[in-house]
C-alpha cells in the first residue's frame, strides 16, 4: 500500500512539475511576445518620428536653400510685376500679321497712328523711355484708346549699359515701366530687347534675364520679318522688298518696323505695306494675342 501511495505521490509531483514547466514556458513566451511588441512598437514610433524629423529637416533645408539660392536681383523692384498675357491659339488656315514698331514715340508715331486708325488696323509699339516727351504723351494715350498694345523696348536703349548686368537691365526696365503706367494707367506685359534677344551684348545674361522677366510675368517677343528700315538709308522699295522676302512661308509674321525720328519712310509706305499684307490674305492683330516668339539661333 505504502508503495502505491509513494508511486502516486511521485506521479503527481511529476505531473505538477511538467505543468509548471509548460506554464512557465508559455508565460515566458507571452512575456517575450509582449516585450517584442513593445520594442517593435517603440522602434516603429521612433522610426516614424525620425522620418518626420527628416522630412521637416529636408523641407527646412530646401526652403532655406531656395531662399539662399535666389539671386539678390529677385528682391529688387517689388512692384515690377505684371499679369501674364494669355495668347490665343493660332488657328490653322488663318493668316495673321503682327505689325510692330520699335524706338518710338516720335513725330512719325502720330502719322503711323493716323494711318492705322484710317485702315482699322491694330499694331504693337515697343517704346523707348527717353523718347517719351511731354508733347508725345498723347501718343501713348492714343495707343491705348485706339486698341493698340504697348510694349517696352527700354528706357535708354544704351546696350552696353543695360546689358552689363541683370540689375542694370531691371533698373532701366523699371524706369520705363513706371513711366508708362503713370501716363496711361496700363501695366505693360510684353517687351522686346534692344537688338533682339540674341545679341552680342546680352549673351552672358540672356537666359537668366529672360527667366527673371518670365518670373515677373513679362513675355518677350522677337520678330521673324524685318523691314530693315533702321539700317542705312532705307527706301520705300527696299522696305517693301525686305518684307516680301521674309514673308515667305509665314502664316503668323511678326513684322519689325520703326517709328523713330530717324526717317519717315516707314510712315510714308505703311499704307502700301498694309495693302500688300491684306492682298496676301493676312488679317491684323496685336502681339500680346500671339504665341511668344524668340530667336532660336
Amino acid at each position: 500500500m505504502n508503495k502505491f501511495f509513494t508511486g502516486l505521490a511521485f506521479l503527481l509531483i511529476g505531473i505538477l512539475f511538467i505543468y509548471i514547466l509548460v506554464e512557465g514556458k508559455e508565460r515566458l513566451e507571452q512575456k517575450q511576445v509582449v516585450s517584442e511588441r513593445i520594442v517593435n512598437g517603440q522602434r516603429s514610433i521612433e522610426l516614424m518620428a525620425e522620418m518626420e524629423n527628416m522630412m521637416h529637416r529636408e523641407k527646412d533645408t530646401s526652403s532655406q536653400t531656395s531662399s539662399d539660392e535666389m539671386p539678390d536681383y529677385t528682391k529688387l523692384y517689388p512692384d515690377l510685376y505684371t499679369e501674364y498675357c494669355i495668347p490665343k491659339p493660332m488657328e490653322k488656315g488663318k493668316k495673321i500679321a503682327y505689325l510692330t514698331f520699335d524706338d518710338g514715340p516720335s513725330e512719325n508715331t502720330f502719322k503711323v497712328l493716323d494711318i492705322l486708325e484710317e485702315r482699322n488696323v491694330r499694331a504693337t509699339f515697343f517704346l523707348v523711355g527717353t523718347s517719351i516727351t511731354a508733347e508725345r504723351e498723347d501718343c501713348l494715350q492714343r495707343m491705348v484708346n485706339e486698341g493698340h498694345t504697348i510694349g517696352i523696348h527700354s528706357y535708354s536703349h544704351i546696350c552696353n549699359e543695360i546689358y552689363c548686368s541683370i540689375e542694370r537691365y531691371l533698373d532701366d526696365f523699371n524706369t520705363i515701366y513706371q513711366q508708362i503706367y503713370e501716363i496711361t494707367g496700363e501695366r505693360v506685359s510684353i517687351y522686346r530687347f534692344p537688338l533682339g534677344s540674341n545679341n552680342g551684348y546680352s549673351k552672358k545674361i540672356k537666359d537668366a534675364l529672360i527667366e527673371e522677366m518670365e518670373r515677373r510675368g513679362f513675355t518677350c517677343y522677337d520678330w521673324n520679318v524685318s523691314a530693315n528700315d533702321s539700317i542705312g538709308k532705307p527706301t520705300a522699295y527696299s522696305i517693301r522688298q525686305n518684307i516680301e522676302k521674309d514673308l515667305k512661308n509665314q502664316d503668323y509674321p511678326i513684322i519689325l518696323l520703326h517709328d523713330s525720328a530717324i526717317n519717315d519712310t516707314t510712315a510714308k509706305i505703311l499704307p502700301d505695306i498694309i495693302t500688300l499684307l491684306s492682298e496676301k490674305g493676312y488679317e491684323f492683330d496685336t502681339l500680346d494675342k500671339r504665341v511668344p516668339y524668340q530667336f532660336q539661333w
